[in-house]
């Protein structure tokens, strides 16, 4: 019996493999960028929750706090109004112990109370009461729409 001729597989080159490469790491990155993802392997970023409290009583302060916040990559998983609406200055409430982010978080919002309530198992990392320096805050300075 005769054998077949066939076609012979070519092998792929160095230069045509380098491409398919550099193609998949520009897709990957893209699709980081795209899905949101890339916070949670950046060094600089925390990954946290945040509770919005409105301690003014002006109406929809919370609400409009919490889209600026979100707008500034931060997660708000709850907003509300505070037990009391008599809060002078802001308040940062630290739950569960992470001193660098509280500092972080207080110089990226201009807050300057910072206090630490550390609970056994918090909803939250952060309760970030508004007072009534909220237009001195640094989220006042961004639009909400």
């Amino acid at each position: 019996m005769a054998k077949k001729k066939g076609r012979k597989k070519k092998k792929p080159s160095a230069s045509r493999i380098a491409w398919i490469l550099i193609i998949l790491l520009m897709g990957l990155s893209i699709s980081i960028k795209w899905l949101g993802i890339g916070r949670y392997f950046s060094p600089r970023e925390i990954p946290f929750q945040m509770e919005v409290l409105n301690g003014t009583g002006e109406d929809d302060l919370a609400r409009k706090t919490t889209r600026r916040l979100r707008r500034m990559g931060i997660d708000v998983l709850i907003e509300g109004n505070a037990e009391k609406y008599d809060y002078e200055q802001s308040l940062l409430i630290d739950r569960k112990g992470n001193r660098e982010l509280m500092v972080t978080l207080a110089r990226r919002l201009g807050c300057e109370r910072v206090l630490q309530q550390i609970q056994e198992n918090p909803k939250v990392d952060v309760t970030f009461i508004i007072g009534n320096d909220n237009n001195e805050l640094k989220i006042g300075l961004i639009e909400c729409k």
